[in-house]
Formats: structure tokens, C-alpha cells, sequence
């Protein structure tokens, strides 16, 4: 059995506090009426892919008033989601899965555990600073 192993070297960035510093990050494409190449974050504390608003509408997601729905960030900011339904693919391996739509473009780009860390096993070695995801069987 052929068993799909990709890996991701580390985004390297300068923070104010810590100077250079090492993130994980996918290379993921977002596939609605466009097909969409981003670097999401891979964040195993977020409970849901997150894309910003100009993201969402370059899918072709319309907004729906009455699915408005509302998630907190770290620093409990309020953030208007529309949770959406669209394939992703990472590799050669292309699925189906929920992101929250930010009605704002203030948030990052975040690959999060809903419907995505279920299909692969993600390993963070931060020693060699990158992200291997397997596909499960």
C-alpha cells in the first residue's frame, strides 16, 4: 500500500518579541470557483480552517445573513464566520472540508483540526523545522 508523505519546511519570520522565529505552515489549495494556492498556518489549537473575507469571495461564497455565526481569537476578539463547505488539497489528496468564512480581513490564514487533522497524521518536528503530513488509511 502507497502511503502519501508530504513535508513542509518551516515559514521563517521576524517577531518583536522573540526576533527570528519558525512557523509551520501547509501548502494547501482551496478549490471553489477558483483554485486558490495558500501557506495556511498549521494550527492544531484551531478548531476550524479560517481564510479571510477577500479569500471567501475569490471561492465565489455568497453571504448568507441568517448563518452568521461568531468565534474568539486568543485575545477573545469577537470574529464574524460564515461556515462554508469546499475542497481542499494538500498534495496529491483532495477532500472535502468546513472552513469559517472571516467576514474581515484581519485574521490569519489557519489550517485548523475540523475535518482536516482526521485524514492525516501531522507531525510538527521542530527540531528540522517542518510539518510531515500522512495520509491515514
Amino acid at each position: 500500500m502507497v502511503c502519501l508523505q508530504v513535508s513542509f519546511p518551516y515559514k521563517r519570520e521576524n517577531s518583536d518579541i522573540f526576533g527570528e522565529i519558525h512557523r509551520p505552515i501547509a501548502v494547501v489549495y482551496f478549490i471553489g470557483e477558483q483554485e486558490i494556492l495558500e501557506l495556511p498556518y498549521v494550527d492544531s489549537g484551531a478548531d476550524i480552517t479560517l481564510i479571510p473575507n477577500t479569500v471567501g469571495e475569490l471561492l465565489g461564497f455568497e453571504k448568507e445573513n441568517d448563518n452568521i455565526k461568531e468565534v474568539y481569537s486568543v485575545g477573545k476578539k469577537s470574529i464574524p464566520i460564515i461556515i462554508k463547505k469546499i475542497k481542499l488539497r494538500i498534495a496529491n489528496h483532495e477532500f472535502e472540508a468546513r472552513v469559517a468564512w472571516a467576514l474581515t480581513e484581519n485574521v490569519p490564514i489557519l489550517l485548523g483540526r475540523m475535518d482536516v487533522f482526521d485524514k492525516f497524521k501531522i507531525t510538527f518536528d521542530q527540531a528540522k523545522k517542518k510539518t510531515i503530513f500522512e495520509l491515514k488509511p
